[in-house]
């Protein structure tokens, strides 16, 4: 496993939420209600649709970002942002309807959430020609139980699609081979299958993400038909998965000791690495949960640098580096 360096990308103002990273380095990530992209050591704010608020949500590897932002009124919608300007996506025409766009693939295809202002139960929709259409109901409690998907996690750019639906106190992950028009139940991890979250999905429709409730545990599912894989924990009791790229390396939260919080790890497909034990310059960091990783091994997340909530970005490095200007970096010979 390669030593990281850490990058301070910024101090984290309000809620947390999942940072993610294309396979060209661009990371997305939230503070104050603003939504940012950041390279190279450098945030660009991304704006907002007249309310001044956005949260990106996931960026493809064209450098599209999309999210949900407020407009003047305070309605929430659905925007993408590419070539320097934000855009509403578009959806219902009731003002009572609020949108989310979740997940964008190489191909622009955009999948989210919509729903009334206010409630609980969203539903899953595809982002099209300026509207929404719905997508397919699952058979959660035979003969009648169906219910509506309640969160689009993720989608691959062969229109595959992970989500789950969240009904009477317990979560069923569904995957979707066509765009989300017919859903197959994802298997969970035996003993914890009644509450299965799946957070991230590579090319091969590989998923990560979180099992069970109270007790939660990291999981990757190669195939949905099959139970999920438990990655275990740093030596405590819980942990949970929140990215994963093309190689199955898998990101996310573990505890180090019973109660003792979080710590973010690494998982190569062997083994679960505490992120914080592969830093060349650790300083005053405390790396709480990584929350995605690319091909090329860059992991970012968020933690505790000396005291306050920052976002970080590491770069792996074979050898403690050289720092020429910022965003430039020399491996030492």
């Amino acid at each position: 496993m390669s030593h990281y360096y850490i990058f301070d990308v910024g101090p984290i103002v309000g809620d947390l939420t999942l940072s993610r990273l294309n396979q060209g380095g661009q990371m997305i990530w939230n503070s104050g209600g603003h939504a940012y992209v950041y390279q190279n050591c450098t945030s660009r704010d991304l704006g907002n649709l007249g309310g001044g608020q956005s949260v990106a949500n996931d960026i493809n590897s064209n450098g599209v970002v999309v999210g949900k932002s407020k407009q003047s009124s305070g309605r929430w919608r659905a925007f993408s942002y590419s070539n320097g300007a934000i855009h509403d996506l578009g959806g219902s025409t009731n003002s009572l309807i609020w949108e989310e766009a979740t997940a964008i693939n190489f191909w622009g295809d955009v999948v989210g959430v919509e729903s009334v202002q206010g409630t609980l139960s969203p539903t899953g929709v595809r982002y099209q020609n300026g509207g929404t259409s719905v997508m397919a109901r699952f058979l959660v409690i035979p003969p009648s139980g169906w219910g509506f998907v309640t969160n689009v996690t993720a989608i691959t750019d062969s229109e595959d699609v992970v989500g789950y639906v969240w009904q009477g106190g317990a979560s069923t992950a569904l995957l979707s081979t066509n765009f989300g028009y017919q859903w197959t139940k994802l298997n969970g991890v035996p003993g914890l299958e009644f509450a299965t979250f799946p957070r991230a999905m590579n090319r091969y429709s590989h998923v990560a993400g979180e099992a069970g409730q109270g007790l939660v545990r990291a999981f990757i599912s190669r195939d949905p038909a099959s139970p999920a894989a438990d990655l275990g924990t740093l030596g405590g009791t819980l942990s949970g998965g929140y990215g994963i790229n093309n190689y199955d390396w898998v990101v996310g939260w573990a505890e180090a000791t019973n109660g003792g919080g979080p710590r973010a790890f690494v998982h190569d497909g062997t083994r679960m690495t505490d992120l914080n034990s592969i830093l060349w310059n650790p300083g005053g960091w405390l790396l709480r949960e990584a929350d995605a990783v690319n091909d090329a091994g860059q992991i970012v997340g968020s933690g505790v640098l000396n005291g306050q909530e920052h976002a970080f970005f590491l770069q792996p490095m074979s050898r403690p580096p050289q720092f020429l200007p910022c965003g430039i970096v020399a491996e030492a010979q």
